[in-house]
């Protein structure tokens, strides 16, 4: 009966082949539309512009400079803090070192006086 598997009459194919004609020439149309809104949009963007009816791209270096700067400066903060907090720690260390060396001469250097002073009163 034709090519359509729903037709039952020769008119309803003739309906059925029309529509998908108009379907095709429909969907072609939006395609070309498509392609010429791609094609064509750089360029009116442009004119859009010059004339003033369209603001100009805002440029975008200027934020990733921000962001790189921020960063720099929180990575720098952030060194700055490790350093003192680790000198901090090594010079209470070596502090703490100092008084336990220093506290030691003084006990040898007592030790070493009270046993010569008894030396001298026993003599």
């Amino acid at each position: 009966m034709g090519f359509s598997r729903h037709a039952t009459t020769p008119t309803k194919e003739a309906v059925d082949h029309f529509t998908q004609g108009v379907t095709s020439f429909k969907n072609a149309g939006f395609a070309a539309a498509r392609g010429t809104k791609e094609a064509a949009a750089p360029r009116v963007n442009v004119v859009l512009t010059k004339v003033g009816l369209r603001k100009p791209p805002a440029p975008k270096w200027p934020w990733v400079l921000g962001a790189i700067g921020a960063g720099l400066a929180l990575g720098g903060v952030a060194a700055y803090v490790w350093y003192r907090q680790r000198t901090e720690s090594i010079g209470e260390a070596l502090l703490a070192d100092e008084l336990l060396d220093d506290s030691e001469l003084d006990n040898n250097r007592n030790r070493a006086l009270t046993e010569e002073l008894v030396d001298s009163v026993t003599r």
